[in-house]
Order: C-alpha cells, then structure tokens, then sequence
C-alpha cells in the first residue's frame, strides 16, 4: 500500500478519534455532570417545550436560508459556468470571501445595513438572519453546482436545440438533470450550515432569536449549565448525522466531475437576453455579497456625524476608550500565526487522507473526513475544552488547543480541493513510475505530488483563511488575554460607544483583504478562470 497510504489510514483513524473525543466528552457530561449518573438534565431539557420549540425554530431556519439560497445560487451558478465574461474571476471570488469570513464578521456587516443606522432596522428579526445565512452560503452552491455545469458536454444541450428545443426547454431537459444531484448535494451543505449557524444569529439575533447551537453556547458560557448544554450537542448531533447519511446518499448518485479534465464550455454571451442574464447574475451577487462588505467599509470610515480614518489610527491604541485589554493589531498578528499553523497542519494530514479517498471511493474514509464540517464548532470547542481542562490533559494554558481545532476544522477543504486533482490522475504514471523501480514513496513525491502540486497550494489557500476566521470553536478554547482576530472582533461589538465598533469594522475590513487575496490566488493557482470545485 505503501508510507503514503499507510498515512492517510492513521491520519483518518486519528481525525474519527479527535472529532469522538471531544463529542464523547459533552455527551457523557449530559448524563454524569458531577462523576455521578444522573438524567436530571435530560429530563429537564427534553422534557421543556420549549426546546422542542427551539428545535423546530432551527430546523425551520436552515430550511428557508437554505430554499432562499438555492434558489439565487442556482441560476448565478449557470451564469458564471456558461459565459465567459471581464471581472468574471473577481466576482466569483467576491462570491466566495462571505463563506471564509469569522460569521460574526458577517453578522456586523449585516448589523451595518439591517440595523438602526441601515437601511432598513431589522434586527431581532428572522428576516435578518435569513439574509446573512444567504450570503454566507452563496459560494457553497456556486462552486458545488459550477463545477458540475462546467463538466456538462454543450453537444448534448446543442442537440436538443437542433431537435427543435427552446433554450429554456433546453436547460429543463438536458442541464437540469444532470445537475440535480450537485443541487442536491449544495443544498444539504447549506441546510447542515444553516442549522449549525452561530456567529450570525448572535449578532444579529439581539437576544429576541435564537437556535439551537447559540443556547448551547449560552447554557455553557452563561449559565454554567454544561449538562443542559450537552443534551442539545446529543440532539443537534443526531439532526446532524441524519444529515450527513442523506449527503452520503445524494454523493454516491453525483457524477465525478474535476475541473482539471473536462473540456471548456463556457463562451462570450451573443444576445442581449444572454448579457442580460449576466447583469442579473453579477448584480445579484454584488447586491447580496457586495453590499454588506462596502458597508463594513464606510461604517469603519464613520466618525461621529463625519468621516474620517480614526478608528483605523487608533486600532490598538488607549486613546480609543474601547475598553478592550487587547491590542487589535496583535490579535491579527496572533491569528495569522495561529492560521498559517493550523493550514499547514491541516495540508499535511490532508494530503494523504486525500489519496486514501481516492483510491477507495465510497468508503468510509470519506465519511469520516466529512465529520468536522458536519460537527457544531461550538460542540467541538466545548469537548476539547473538557477533556482538555483538567488533569492529567490540562492543556488550558497550552497555545496548542486553538490550532488543533482550527485544523480539524480546515481538514476537509483541503481533502476537497485535492481529491479531485488525485481522481485526474492517470494510472499509467504510477504504472510507469513502478516500472521504472521507484518505490511507493519516491512514486509519490516525484511524480503525484508536482502533478496536483497546484491543488495542494490552493487547499492550503481555503485552508488559511477558514482558519483564520474561525470562531465557533475558538472563542471555547482561546485565552482571555491572547483572542484572535474574529474574538476580538466579537469583544469590539460587545463594547457600548461607536468606537468600538469602529475598530470592529476597521478589524473586519483587514480580514476581508487578506481572506479576498488569498482566495484570487487560490483561483488562479487551481484552474486560473475556471474556478475552483470543493467538491461537496
């Protein structure tokens, strides 16, 4: 099997154990708070209608963020698989930074046109959430039913056209269908999101809404209550499975497709109903995606009844009366340490996992390494917390808590954006490299690795910047006195007065150039204009 391949076993084996532990660790707390058995808190919490209630919020929630998103990101998706047009890159990638940002950020961004100075005062209210749960899930249905439009064959929509279709008769009958099971698949992705949602329900809930995974956070954080907090992460842990079971259904049914082989099929818009259809793609995304980050801009910009660069001068400094012991500009020193860390951490291990998959798809490694996407941070946080915080594993005062999460957390973009690189690999080069008398390893570094070596740097890409807007799990594991950057951000927004809010926005605003880099770079290094699938 060769030193590869045994990796990849030990590094999926040791990813069930980690993401097991911590789960174990909430669950087990459920049921013995105190060392001792008990089901005071089961009965108590299941036993309340008011959780029922909860669940069914939530459950309602994430179904209609995820209707709404599908619904816009569908039609976008055809657009910028189809046309090739100028900025055509630059907006996917606008498209995608929402999905990469700390949820708090989002929420603040949303706060700024939704809230009290906004255009319209929506906060505490449903419609809000819905609103930021859209934009941040946007990219997931772009890049997951993109990859699947760009893989179809234009003869057979072409013939259909010869046959005497319409276009719209067209995409019904020939595209539709085949893109169902991406749809399908982009739209589980966003209910899982959707329901496991924190960040943004926290900022823009005003304590008037709440979801499952914010009372888990509260009952943890606020009300000390960590038995109640652990029945909910067993009832939204088992939603979570039976979600995770119907993606593992719907991805067996989903063609493989890589963008790294299929043939071009996009082309420059003819009519003026085609570029009429590219304005309503590129205007949806600016107004969905773009609106809240220019707002992020102009509310850091904001001094008083003015404008001016106060609050990005005074970042960090005592002259802001913020109130905050931490210095903003170390907390984003602190997060890009702590992000570069966890990605090459997460790249290392994934890599390896990565080939195991593809050389033994269906299995269930794949279902394994699915497990942190699908796994509450809050949850994950909270149980490394646990088994961590006390002896003989007292790791509270230890630097290593927060990157280990953060990697766990990154694993499976990195896995998602290298699989497809390793299923276009030809069989002849390892046959050949084998004949030759190279041995596994020596297989592996010089031949597989310079051939998928361009998804390698793009995962490290998606790995880094979801590291470095991490929060759910973080804000459990980080020290009071040493936040990165999203904590901070959260901190900032929680201070009365407009400065620290300012220094919010002046914060985000630094995430948001540093994640849209990177992100431009991780397009172009995987497949220059085409995108890049995460394979979902």
């Amino acid at each position: 099997m060769g030193h590869v391949s045994r990796v990849g076993n030990i590094v999926v084996a040791a990813v069930l154990v980690m993401i097991a532990l911590p789960v174990l660790a909430v669950l087990l707390r459920a049921v013995r708070p105190d060392g001792v058995w008990s089901s005071e808190a089961l009965t108590r919490i299941l036993g309340s209608p008011r959780t029922w209630r909860l669940i069914a919020v939530t459950i309602a929630q994430a179904l209609v963020s995820c209707a709404f998103t599908v619904a816009v990101g569908v039609p976008v998706a055809w657009v910028l698989s189809r046309f090739r047009f100028a900025g055509r890159s630059l907006i996917r990638t606008l498209a995608t930074v929402p999905f990469v940002l700390p949820t708090v950020v989002i929420g603040a961004a949303f706060a700024t046109v939704l809230g009290p100075q906004g255009v319209v005062d929506a906060r505490g209210t449903w419609w809000a959430i819905i609103a930021a749960q859209l934009c941040f899930n946007l990219a997931v249905v772009i890049r997951t039913v993109g990859a699947s439009l760009t893989g179809l064959d234009p003869n057979q929509q072409a013939a259909a056209r010869l046959l005497g279709a319409s276009s719209f008769e067209a995409a019904r009958r020939v595209v539709l269908p085949a893109a169902l099971p991406a749809i399908a698949a982009s739209a589980v992705v966003v209910f899982l999101f959707c329901f496991t949602s924190f960040g943004v329900i926290v900022m823009l809930g005003g304590g008037a809404v709440t979801t499952v995974e914010v009372e888990i956070w509260t009952r943890a954080t606020r009300q000390f209550d960590i038995s109640g907090a652990g029945v909910l992460c067993a009832v939204q842990l088992a939603a979570v499975i039976a979600t995770l079971s119907i993606h593992s259904r719907i991805s067996k049914k989903r063609p493989s497709t890589s963008v790294l082989h299929v043939r071009r099929s996009d082309r420059v818009p003819r009519s003026w109903s085609e570029w009429a259809a590219v304005a309503a793609g590129v205007g949806a995304i600016l107004i969905i995606c773009g609106l809240p980050l220019a707002a992020l801009f102009e509310r850091s910009l904001r001094v008083g009844p003015g404008f001016g660069f106060a609050h990005w001068q005074h970042l960090g400094s005592a002259a802001a009366r913020t109130g905050l012991s931490v210095d903003p500009l170390s907390a984003i020193s602190r997060s890009l340490i702590t992000a570069s860390s966890a990605a090459a951490a997460a790249v290392f291990l994934g890599v390896p996992s990565a080939r195991v998959i593809a050389r033994r798809p269906g299995g269930s490694a794949d279902r394994i390494l699915l497990l942190p996407l699908g796994v509450s941070a809050t949850t994950l946080g909270l149980g490394l917390l646990l088994i961590g915080g006390k002896p003989p594993l007292d790791l509270r005062g230890s630097l290593w808590l927060v990157p280990v999460a953060q990697a766990l957390v990154a694993l499976p973009l990195v896995v998602r954006a290298v699989l497809p690189a390793l299923q276009a690999l030809p069989a002849s080069l390892d046959e050949s490299g084998r004949l030759l008398g190279a041995g596994a390893l020596e297989r592996f570094w010089r031949i597989e690795l310079p051939a998928i070596r361009s998804a390698v740097v793009a995962g490290a890409g998606l790995a880094f910047v979801a590291c470095l807007g991490e929060f759910g799990a973080t804000v459990f594991l980080v020290r009071t006195a040493q936040p990165t950057a999203p904590v901070a951000i959260e901190r900032l927004l929680s201070r009365p007065g407009g400065a620290g809010f300012g220094q919010a926005m002046a914060l985000s605003c630094i995430l948001v150039a540093v994640c849209g880099c990177v992100l431009l770079a991780v397009d172009y290094l995987a497949s220059g204009d085409d995108g890049l699938d995460l394979a979902f």
